[in-house]
């Protein structure tokens, strides 16, 4: 590797990302108009809550996660709880 850096004018060996940067800087056909298959599910996703969450911290967004776990787990055992009561 150090050839490779030398010929390059580095002081380092070449990383991955020298690597990389060709690859990504490659073009693609890209359409930029709109998919009928997101237009069609976007009328149906709030994004006023998307905004608000995206408001959040990671650690807040990590503690109302958190939440929601223990309010299903609660909400498991509650279902249990009532089908042995039923038997």
């Amino acid at each position: 590797m150090r050839p490779i850096a030398e010929a390059a004018g580095r002081c380092q060996p070449a990383c991955a990302w020298d690597m990389m940067v060709p690859a990504m800087a490659r073009t693609y056909d890209i359409s930029l108009d709109p998919d009928p298959v997101i237009e069609a599910y976007k009328k149906d996703v709030d994004r006023t809550l998307l905004r608000e969450n995206l408001k959040l911290t990671v650690e807040e967004r990590f503690l109302a996660l958190m939440a929601l776990q223990r309010t299903a787990e609660e909400m498991q055992r509650a279902g249990a709880r009532s089908r042995r009561n039923r038997s």
